[in-house]
């Protein structure tokens, strides 16, 4: 290596910009509009990477963290990458039936305002 060369790591690999991953797409191909907070899972956590030919290394990553719920800006903060370039992987992903967005909880699954006071007192008096 160069003198003038330090600040190039060899390991790194090649840079590759972040459109390049999507195919230049800002948006998924649907419009699906996933949150910050939705919650996604492998469809299938049993064969997550079986038949992995199809899938991008970024693909690969992202679907080994959905063996378990994972939200899709954890999964933005494991992999490095730009929180619009996950969303971008993650509505092909769904596309394909590689995975799913869990439902929200509807308004009458969530604790009660009393529940909540009572965790709020029990955490006060610790």
């Amino acid at each position: 290596m160069a003198q003038g060369d330090k600040w190039v790591d060899g390991n790194a690999g090649p840079v590759v910009r972040p459109y390049a991953l999507t195919g230049g797409r800002t948006e998924p191909i649907d419009g699906t509009a996933l949150d910050l907070i939705a919650i996604v899972v492998a469809s299938n956590p049993a064969g997550l990477l079986s038949d992995s030919l199809d899938l991008s290394p970024e693909d690969r990553r992202i679907l080994s963290l959905c063996g378990t719920p994972v939200t899709v800006t954890d999964i933005a903060a494991t992999t490095s990458l730009p929180l619009g370039v996950v969303r971008v992987l993650l509505a092909d992903l769904i596309l394909r039936g590689r995975v799913t967005v869990m439902p929200r909880r509807s308004r009458g699954e969530q604790p009660s305002t009393d529940l909540l006071k009572e965790v709020l007192h029990g955490l006060r008096a610790l």
